[in-house]
C-alpha cells in the first residue's frame, strides 16, 4: 500500500520544502542586505568608490570658523598685551635729604622792591655828599635822607622739602614730585631772568631819576628862601 501512495507522499513532501523556501525568503534578515534569491532580486552595487556617499562639507564655512577662531586669538592676544604695563613698576625710597629755599628769591615783584632800595641807598650817599658842599643842610634834605635811609628787612620762613632726592631700584636718584616742581620753576626764573635783569634795571633808575628831583627841588627851594 505504501508503495501506491509513495509518489503522493513526495509530491506532499516537495510542497511542503517550496512552502517552508518561500517563507524564509521573505523574512527579514536581522543583519546585512535582505535575502533573496538569485533570479528574483537585483543588487545594484555602486559603480565607483567616488558613489558612496560622504559627508558634505562646506569650504565657506570651514574658512569661516577658520577665520573666527584667528580673529579671537588675535584679540584675546592683543588684550593680553594692551593690559599689561609696557615697563616694570620702579620701586623709590626716600633719603635724608631736606632743600631749603625763600619762595621770595623767585619773585619778579620781590626783586622789583629790592632794586628800589637799591636806589634809594644810593641816593642817600649822593645826599651826604652835597652835605659836605653845604654851610647849613637844609631841613627837607635831612628829612629826605632819613627817609631813604629807612632799614627795611623782609624776613620770611624759608620753604623747606624734605626727602626730596629718592633712591631707586634701578640704582638712579630722583627727584620727588615737589623738589621736581622747584627745579622747573627755578628752570623757568633762569630763563626768564635777562628780561627781569632790564625791567630791573629801569625800575632802577626811575627811582634814582625821581628821588634826584625830590634833592633838586629841596635844594633850589632852600636857595630861594636863602635869597629872599
Amino acid at each position: 500500500m505504501f508503495y501506491k501512495h509513495w509518489k503522493k507522499i513526495a509530491l506532499t513532501l516537495t510542497a511542503l520544502f517550496w512552502a517552508s523556501c518561500d517563507n524564509t525568503s521573505n523574512e527579514a534578515p536581522l543583519y546585512g542586505v535582505p535575502a533573496c534569491d538569485t533570479d528574483k532580486c537585483d543588487i545594484e552595487e555602486p559603480e565607483s568608490s567616488s558613489d558612496v556617499a560622504k559627508p558634505e562639507s562646506s569650504s565657506s564655512e570651514t574658512s569661516e570658523a577658520a577665520s573666527s577662531s584667528s580673529e579671537m586669538t588675535e584679540e584675546s592676544s592683543s588684550s593680553e598685551f594692551m593690559d599689561a604695563p609696557l615697563y616694570g613698576v620702579i620701586a623709590c625710597v626716600p633719603l635724608d635729604s631736606n632743600v631749603a629755599y625763600f619762595a621770595t628769591d623767585y619773585s619778579a615783584d620781590n626783586a622789583k622792591f629790592w632794586k628800589k632800595e637799591e636806589a634809594n641807598h644810593a641816593a642817600v650817599d649822593k645826599i651826604d655828599s652835597i652835605k659836605q658842599t653845604l654851610a647849613e643842610t637844609p631841613k627837607c634834605l635831612e628829612d629826605l635822607r632819613n627817609e631813604l635811609d629807612r632799614f627795611v628787612a623782609l624776613y620770611g620762613a624759608p620753604t623747606i622739602i624734605k626727602n626730596a632726592v629718592l633712591s631707586c631700584d634701578d640704582g638712579t636718584i630722583r627727584p620727588s614730585e615737589e623738589y621736581e616742581k622747584f627745579l622747573k620753576m627755578k628752570e623757568e626764573w633762569e630763563a626768564n631772568k635777562p628780561a627781569l635783569e632790564e625791567e630791573l634795571q629801569k625800575v632802577y633808575e626811575d627811582k634814582l631819576k625821581e628821588i634826584k628831583e625830590r634833592i633838586d627841588k629841596c635844594l633850589n627851594g632852600s636857595s630861594d628862601e636863602a635869597g629872599a
